[in-house]
C-alpha cells in the first residue's frame, strides 16, 4: 500500500496537475487531502475521486463539495499499517483540541511541512502545501509501511522522514 498525502493547493491548477501525474506514474494507491482544494483543483481531482479520502480546509465551502466526486468532512479517519490515522486541515481539529486516541494525525493549514512524534507517542505530520508554502518546499507527502516522507515536487529531495520500522 502507497498513500499520497497533500494539501492546501488553493486552486492552483500546474501543480495540481502535477500531483496527479505523479500519483498515477508512482501508482500510489490512495491519495489523502488535507482541504484547502477549491472548485478548479477539485475538478482536476474528480477523475481520482474513488481513492481519494479528503477532508474539507478553511477556504473550501459547501460550493466545493457540490462539485467534489468525493465526500468532503472537517475529519476523516483511515487505518492503514496497523495505524489509526486521522485526517484534518487542522483549523478545527489538530492535536491540541482532538481527545480520542489515534496514532498518526496528518492536518494542513500551516503551510509548512513537519513530522514529529509526541510524548504520547503519537506521529503528527504536515505535508506542507503544494501550492502556497511558507517553507519553500513545494512538498507532498507518501505513507508506506517504510514509514512517512515529505518530498519536495520539484526537487525531488526528501525534506523529512520518519521511519515506521523502528
Amino acid at each position: 500500500m502507497k498513500i499520497m498525502v497533500i494539501s492546501d493547493l488553493h486552486n492552483d491548477i500546474p501543480y495540481t496537475k502535477a500531483a496527479v501525474e505523479l500519483f498515477q506514474k508512482e501508482k500510489f494507491d490512495k491519495l489523502y487531502i488535507l482541504g484547502d482544494i477549491l472548485e478548479d483543483s477539485i475538478r482536476v481531482l474528480n477523475p481520482l475521486s474513488e481513492k481519494i479520502l479528503a477532508v474539507m480546509g478553511n477556504c473550501d465551502s459547501y460550493d466545493e463539495e457540490e462539485v467534489a466526486r468525493f465526500s468532503l468532512p472537517y475529519i476523516t479517519y483511515d487505518y492503514q499499517f496497523g495505524k489509526f490515522i486521522v485526517l484534518t486541515h487542522g483549523h478545527y481539529y489538530n492535536e491540541w483540541n482532538y481527545d480520542q486516541p489515534f496514532d498518526i494525525m496528518l492536518k494542513g493549514h500551516s503551510h509548512e511541512s513537519m513530522i514529529f512524534v509526541n510524548d504520547r507517542k503519537q506521529i503528527i505530520a504536515n505535508p506542507g502545501s503544494l501550492a502556497r508554502p511558507r517553507d519553500y518546499n513545494h512538498s507532498y507527502m507518501t505513507i508506506d509501511e517504510k514509514g512517512i516522507r515529505i518530498i519536495d515536487i520539484n526537487s525531488k529531495e526528501v525534506i523529512h522522514f520518519l521511519d515506521f520500522r523502528k
